[in-house]
């Protein structure tokens, strides 16, 4: 059930481009509720982590993202999108994370382009030029990242 809800998922994903995750929404911060777009990760590889409050798995996939930051060879640039909560409960389950990178709501276009967020932590992976590399569907440990994301240079 799992691998069907995961092709699902990526097959949902997949058209998302690029440029439609990173400029075609518009992300409001949630620390500082400052609303952009993410064409700044441009150039980057980056881990989109959709979370909730009230999600324990959440905050170990925060954890591992933070290891990942400090034990790739190349920079990753992890981001936390809030979902199914309002902008307080949002924050607060953004402090239980101890998530020290950028945050945001996730914006509404983009989750119902994607069919919705079931369950979190959902991981959506974007290599250097912005283009989906997977997503992940629950907890996913730091070796499976690696793998994914840090490339020997």
């Amino acid at each position: 059930m799992r691998y069907i809800f995961l092709l699902t998922l990526l097959c949902c994903a997949l058209p998302l481009s690029a440029a439609q995750l990173t400029r075609d929404y518009q992300f409001q911060a949630l620390r500082s509720q400052q609303v952009t777009d993410l064409s700044h990760l441009e150039g980057h590889v980056s881990a989109l982590m959709f979370f909730e409050p009230e999600c324990p798995w959440c905050i170990k996939q925060a954890n591992v993202l933070k290891q990942l930051h400090q034990n790739c060879n190349q920079p990753i640039k992890p981001v936390a999108l809030g979902v199914n909560g309002d902008n307080l409960a949002l924050k607060r389950a953004l402090f239980r994370l101890n998530f020290p990178f950028e945050a945001y709501r996730a914006p509404p276009a983009l989750l119902k382009e994607m069919g919705g967020i079931p369950a979190t932590p959902i991981l959506l992976l974007l290599n250097a030029e912005g283009e989906l590399i997977k997503g992940y569907r629950g907890f996913t440990d730091e070796q499976e990242l690696k793998t994914q994301l840090c490339h020997s240079s």
